[in-house]
């Protein structure tokens, strides 16, 4: 009889994380819908344009961003474009949806454009170095925001991750473990940013020897993934005190799943979404928050663009610092 109560509660805490992370992703959706910008002239939400770029001589700059279902790359589409109306640059405007496929079918359309140069916000580091060649044998520059990219990248433009990683766990143990503890990182190992996260947040907390990082599991860039491995999580380690999430959509999922367990897990995720800032208010479970620029990254890489352009030689990465964020400073 035991063994059914439990699987009972089990189950029924399963539905509830299922429930939340249904309305996470509903939520996310719903934010991206008023960044998207249909067949415009600055861009589109499908796989593809025909839009000619030879009518005049703007130089016209070729954007593929990860995903629209994120509110850090609308930031970013928005800094672009403000950015680039200001060069006189025409940006065509893509979303890869996180699909490696189609972001290689968004270079290859750039190509045959002809447009003078590309940004992208890989879905994958080392799965899009194809694009990137395809572009150099055909002479037009790529630069990266966000996530670096293997091949012949002119610049590449993105917060430091490492650094951010870093504050995570300095913030941990000083803040909320006071020197002592047990730790869980959700990542997401596919793309090189997060990787960085993690490693400067395991770095740091190698400073505090009564630290220890127990579990560290890649929910692959989803919410519902992160919720299920939270699950996961707290029924191996019942004293678990602290889970560190690469990105805030994942720290949604963890926080979920604490939530519907009854649990008393502190969270710190990476980004600075709207979401996180909130629930960091609320004085709740989500205690701190490694915040992000985008609009900085977005300018700046058009900036960049702008000075290639001008025959100036530019750095071959800026890594733009971020901050932290906790209940003392949450606006």
């Amino acid at each position: 009889m035991e063994e059914w109560i439990v699987l009972f509660k089990m189950t029924r805490k399963k539905m509830l994380i299922f429930t939340a992370v249904t309305l996470i992703g509903v939520s996310a959706l719903l934010g991206g819908c008023g960044s998207k910008q249909g067949n415009t002239q600055t861009g589109t939400s499908s796989g593809t344009t025909t839009q000619n770029t030879e009518k005049s001589g703007e130089k016209v700059i070729g954007v593929s961003l990860l995903t629209r279902e994120h509110v850090f790359y609308n930031l970013i589409e928005k800094a672009i474009q403000e950015k680039a109306q200001g060069y006189k640059f025409k940006p065509i405007i893509m979303d890869a949806s996180q699909d490696s496929n189609k972001q290689l079918s968004q270079v290859q359309d750039f190509i045959t454009q002809k447009v003078d140069a590309i940004v992208l916000a890989p879905t994958a580091s080392a799965g899009i170095a194809p694009a990137v060649d395809l572009a150099k044998k055909a002479g037009i520059p790529v630069f990266t925001i966000d996530i670096k990219a293997e091949g012949d990248v002119k610049s590449h433009v993105a917060t430091d991750n490492y650094a951010g990683g870093k504050l995570a766990a300095k913030y941990a143990a000083e803040k909320v473990l006071n020197g002592k503890g047990k730790v869980a990182i959700i990542t997401y190992s596919e793309v090189q940013s997060c990787v960085d996260r993690e490693k400067g947040f395991k770095d740091a907390l190698a400073e505090y020897p009564n630290i220890k990082v127990v579990d560290v599991e890649n929910c692959s860039g989803s919410a519902e993934k992160a919720a299920n491995l939270t699950q996961d999580i707290l029924l191996k380690f019942p004293d678990l005190d602290l889970i560190f999430a690469v990105g805030d959509p994942f720290a949604v999922g963890a926080v979920s799943t604490i939530k519907a367990a009854g649990r008393n897990v502190k969270v710190i995720g990476f980004d600075g979404n709207p979401e996180a800032i909130q629930e960091i208010k609320n004085h709740g479970l989500w205690v701190a928050d490694v915040v992000q620029h985008p609009d900085q990254i977005g300018g700046k890489v058009i900036d960049i663009i702008a000075d290639y352009f001008n025959g100036k030689s530019v750095p071959p990465q800026v890594l733009i610092p971020p901050t932290i964020v906790d209940a003392s400073n949450a606006k």
